[in-house]
């Protein structure tokens, strides 16, 4: 008797403490804030959510937020523990396109995306390119296109992995120029990029961050932005929504929660990283990651990725891109 009353109590005592959190927000966070970020250490999300966590440190007054990586199963491992963590608002995950993704492609998920989690803001979006091997004959989407259509096997792309952004971004070309293409699949940029320089793979779509370095250098070309409006550091080059409009393809970082965390912590969680984001200060420290600073509302947010979603499954289905 005396365990079930110990136990009892120190449920009401949570569930009370909750309330009184979720009553009033002003008080939030009242324990350390985990942000789950889905990739190893060192990678451009891991960098922008160090950034993150130390900048809402301070300005929660020097509480305690921890960075926790969780990669594995493209992102799934990293979203399933903050689906299964306390709605409370103090385990946030840093989701990348791959969230919006494997929903798209009727992934046989542990979790219902959008039932299991509630959008808080976004981070920052960050441009999405089209290079090449030097030794690549078009130099223009139009002159890639005439290419892809005179050959007479697929023409092979790479990108940084299966069923990223990169891969959906050379579906979706395929689709709207009416071309065919093989996805080489890799592990990550650094393995792509490396056989792309080599001339292994004629072509690449990655985070301009990522190749730019290597055009900058002289060792890849830059075809197309893959984004609407041209690359900020690139306004000579055309997009590929000048050839075919609406083709628009960007890397993005949002923070989530889970599902049932109360609405007065998801605002508050919110306008604080909103707050952070379009600071002098973040914005200062990641100029050299290429990124977009930009936070919205959670309602904002929501509607964003279910259209995100939607699009890629209507990629995904003509591609017939499926993993179960």
């Amino acid at each position: 008797m005396k365990l079930v009353r110990t136990v009892t109590l120190a449920m009401t005592a949570s569930l009370l403490a909750g309330f009184a959190l979720a009553q009033n927000p002003a008080d939030f966070p009242t324990r350390p804030v985990k942000l789950v970020v889905p990739f190893a250490a060192g990678g451009p999300t891991d960098v922008v959510a160090r950034i993150l966590a130390d900048l809402l440190s301070a300005r929660w007054s020097g509480k305690t937020v921890l960075i926790e990586n969780r990669p594995g199963a493209g992102t799934v491992v990293a979203t399933a523990a903050v689906v299964n963590s306390p709605a409370d608002g103090h385990t946030v995950l840093i989701g990348t396109n791959s969230l919006l993704i494997n929903p798209a492609i009727d992934q046989k998920l542990p979790y219902d995306t959008y039932k299991a989690l509630t959008g808080v803001s976004m981070i920052a979006t960050q441009p999405v390119a089209l290079v090449a091997n030097l030794s690549f004959a078009p130099s223009t989407v139009p002159e890639l296109v005439a290419y892809a259509k005179a050959q007479q096997k697929p023409m092979n792309y790479t990108s940084p992995g299966p069923r990223g952004v990169g891969h959906f971004a050379g579906e979706m070309l395929k689709q709207r120029a009416g071309v065919e293409m093989t996805h080489i699949n890799y592990n990550g940029s650094a393995p792509a990029l490396t056989d792309v320089m080599a001339g292994r793979v004629p072509i690449m779509f990655d985070v301009w961050h990522s190749a730019k370095r290597y055009v900058d250098a002289g060792k890849l070309k830059l075809i197309a932005g893959a984004g609407a409006p041209r690359l900020a550091d690139a306004p000579d080059v055309p997009t590929l929504n000048e050839t075919y409009p609406g083709f628009d393809v960007i890397a993005l970082n949002a923070a989530v929660v889970p599902s049932g965390t109360p609405t007065p912590v998801v605002e508050r969680l919110s306008a604080d990283i909103k707050a952070v984001v379009e600071s002098p200060e973040f914005i200062g420290k990641t100029k050299h990651l290429g990124i977009f600073p930009k936070g919205n509302s959670p309602a904002e947010l929501d509607t964003w990725m279910r259209k995100e979603t939607a699009r890629w499954a209507d990629i995904a289905k003509a591609a017939k891109i499926k993993v179960d």
